[in-house]
């Protein structure tokens, strides 16, 4: 799949998603760069947001990611963010606040279920 495919496709799952209140600014540009794969960018503002393919002029905050999938299991909710950044899957460059919050930019309004333990 071309990378340009594979960012419509994967804009189309995170839409339904996507709560830009949760960073509190105007724009941010998250420039992703990965070990493996084509470089990208997403552009956020206070109602919409896109990816770019290539590089960003002036982004807000780089990540350096291992893979495009990694990314996608993290904005997804899929892998543990904590997990994966003491792996070495993933770093950023910039506001280290704004790569945590990107992290929820996504997040899934799945219940939480708990469950009570009984000895």
């Amino acid at each position: 799949m071309s990378l340009s495919n594979e960012l419509r496709k994967i804009h189309a799952e995170l839409a339904p998603h996507f709560n830009p209140s949760i960073l509190q600014r105007e724009a941010t540009v998250f420039q992703m760069k990965f070990d493996t794969g084509d470089a990208f960018y997403l552009v956020v503002d206070a109602q919409r947001f896109g990816f770019i393919e290539g590089s960003s002029e002036a982004p807000t905050l780089t990540l350096y990611i291992d893979k495009p999938e990694t990314l996608w299991d993290l904005l997804k909710g899929k892998t543990n963010s904590m997990a994966a950044f003491m792996d070495g899957r993933y770093r950023s460059d910039g506001n280290i606040v704004l790569s945590q919050l990107l992290l929820y930019l996504f997040a899934h309004n799945d219940p939480v279920v708990a469950y009570e333990v009984q000895d």
